[in-house]
């Protein structure tokens, strides 16, 4: 499944993405996204054949699994599996990008997500690692 994000600056970047397929056309998400914005691990989506490249691209949302999805960037790449390990305490699973010293993080959506901000603001405050909430689906 690909997904084509376009940057603030008006580059694209595509991103793949593992999806259980559900029909012909609607898939739900199975991992969680690094570029593309605005959706999360177990979303349903709708998605399109491309018969010309021979793949499925994102076409639009079927439901929303109310997870959250959080980028976190890092300066020192040793900082990303400690706070990884802190995340699982929050039971907030990641995926790291470590070629762009950057995680993706999935907040379930019976994750409270105060103390996962709070941790989240801490660890900016402290210069340890900037953040976005990617697709925000809790109450802040």
């Amino acid at each position: 499944m690909f997904f084509v994000h376009q940057h603030k600056d008006g580059t694209f970047e595509t991103e793949s993405m593992w999806c259980i397929k559900i029909t012909e056309d609607i898939c739900e998400l199975d991992n969680i996204p690094f570029v593309a914005t605005r959706i999360a691990l177990g979303d349903v989506i709708k998605v399109e054949f491309d018969k010309d490249q021979h793949c499925y691209y994102f076409d639009d949302f079927v439901t929303v699994s109310g997870n959250s999805t959080i980028r976190i960037y890092f300066e020192d790449e040793n900082q990303i599996q400690q706070t990884r390990d802190k995340l699982v305490g929050f039971r907030c699973e990641s995926e790291g990008f470590l070629s762009r010293k950057m995680i993706a993080v999935n907040i379930p959506t019976d994750v409270a997500y105060k103390p996962v901000k709070d941790f989240l603001d801490k660890g900016e405050a402290n210069k340890q690692w900037q953040y976005e909430e990617s697709c925000l689906c809790h109450e802040v």
